[in-house]
Order: structure tokens, then C-alpha cells, then sequence
């Protein structure tokens, strides 16, 4: 489950447990308009799911573009906070203070900011030091109280995209297995990361890549209508998941798209 090489042919394994689904793109004028169609669709979703079940599960992406989202989320109206439970989609081998973590993005730009009882944040800093499959093991038990072989069931996962093509610590030239639920990854400088698997995102009830600005409209077009090769391009695990997924993008970034 780690996020290194397969065995030889494992490419073509992963495209076949993988055969690309539908992607939907949602396209407003600006950044600032994408965080807020974000942020309200988030909150209409995670209505929807504490009315239906009592409880809404997010997942949320790290890095710039995400920060606007979820400061405009922090201020909604009439969300029942104390239901909800927040994921990052991934993260650093750093600790929750320093200014590269995920968790700490997430915490200044939304949980700092919302008054009264706020959501439960999962941790990753728990897993520093497991192996991928004890992690998988103890994240799915211990935090989302699962069977080790589940998934969590987001209602709503949102991550970014980053020029080469990678989101969440999914990155390119690596063969993710499909089944991974939580995985142990390295950037490309080295660094030790922690991530969601394929697995993990695909059992999200609602599944978008978030990016915007022109710097990103060359690999979209890749990503959305290329030839499917997620070990080229991981963020296409996402776009075009076996049950479909969806782009949230400014004007910008979806420049050179030229279907829909």
C-alpha cells in the first residue's frame, strides 16, 4: 500500500480496476467566485447529511487556492458544526504548527473562524512513524470507526491540483493500488507524506478537484480530456473516477477545455 513501484504490469492494472467514469466541470468566472460556489455547495452538502444522517464527514485539500474556500465556509449560515467531522486529504511528516501542514491551514482558515462548537478535525500526526497498512488499519478503526478493510464514507471530499498533475500526496511517475486506503507517499524533494488512497476517494459521496489561475488550464486539458493515465497524471483519479468526479475551476484554468 505504499506509494512506491508495483510489479511490472501493474500499470496496466490499475488502469483496468480504474476504467475512467464521467467528469463534470463547473467553471466560475474568478477565484473569488469559485471559492464561493465552494463553499456553499460544501455547505448544502453537509446539510444534507446530518439531516439524513445525523453526521457529515469532509474531506479538504491543503496548499493556496483551498484557504479562500474555506474561510467563505466558516461563515455560512445554519450549519450544525458540532456535526461534522473534518479529514485533511492528506499531509506532511510535520507537526500540526508548523506553516506547511495541512491540519494548520485548515485549523486558522476554518476552525479558528467559526463561533461556537465547532467540527472534530481527524489528525494524521497520530500516524507519524506507521507503516501504510498499520495506519490504514488503526485510521479506519480508531478515527472513523470501520471495519480495516472499509472506507470512509465522505460526503464530500475536495482536493487541489498542482501543475504536474498530482492532488493530495498522490504524485506522478508513481502506480497507486486502487484498494489503498491510506498510503505513505514521498514528494518529489523527498519529503515523507501521508495521503488518502484511490480507495478512500472513490468511496466519497461527491469527489471535485479545486484549482484555479491560468498556470493550471494546460494540465487540466490533460487531465480532463487526455488519454486516461493516472500514473502520469494521479489528479485524474479524481476528475474521472470509476463513478465520476468533478472539476471546480475558475475561467483560467479551464481556458483551453473544449468539450461541454
Amino acid at each position: 500500500m505504499s506509494g512506491g513501484r508495483f510489479p511490472e504490469g501493474s500499470r496496466r492494472a490499475v488502469a483496468e480496476a480504474a476504467s475512467p467514469g464521467h467528469c463534470r466541470v463547473l467553471v466560475q468566472s474568478d477565484p473569488e467566485a469559485l471559492a464561493r460556489f465552494a463553499a456553499t455547495t460544501a455547505t448544502l452538502i453537509i446539510r444534507q447529511a446530518v439531516a439524513r444522517k445525523g453526521s457529515a464527514l469532509l474531506g479538504l485539500p491543503g496548499g493556496e487556492t483551498p484557504r479562500r474556500f474555506l474561510e467563505l465556509l466558516a461563515v455560512q449560515p445554519d450549519v450544525d458544526w458540532g456535526r461534522v467531522v473534518l479529514l485533511p486529504a492528506d499531509e506532511r511528516s510535520v507537526p500540526p504548527t508548523d506553516p506547511r501542514s495541512n491540519e494548520g491551514m485548515i485549523r486558522s482558515c476554518l476552525l479558528d473562524r467559526i463561533a461556537g462548537p465547532g467540527p472534530r478535525l481527524l489528525s494524521w500526526e497520530a500516524g507519524s512513524g506507521l507503516g501504510a497498512a498499520e495506519l490504514c488499519a488503526n485510521f479506519a478503526r480508531s478515527l472513523l470507526g470501520l471495519d480495516p478493510a472499509g472506507a470512509p464514507a465522505m460526503d464530500l471530499c475536495v482536493l487541489g491540483m498542482g501543475q504536474d498533475g498530482h492532488t493530495a500526496s498522490l504524485f506522478p511517475g508513481r502506480e497507486y493500488e486502487p484498494a489503498a486506503l491510506v498510503l505513505n507517499s514521498t514528494s518529489p524533494t523527498g519529503e515523507p507524506r501521508l495521503s488518502l488512497g484511490p480507495a478512500a476517494l472513490w468511496a466519497a459521496g461527491r469527489l471535485a478537484l479545486l484549482l484555479a489561475g491560468p498556470e493550471k488550464s494546460e494540465t487540466l486539458f490533460r487531465v480532463v480530456e487526455g488519454p486516461y493515465d493516472p500514473v502520469s497524471l494521479p489528479a485524474q483519479l479524481a476528475a474521472r473516477r470509476p463513478e465520476g468526479g468533478e472539476v471546480w475551476c475558475d475561467a483560467a484554468a479551464a481556458a483551453k477545455l473544449t468539450r461541454g
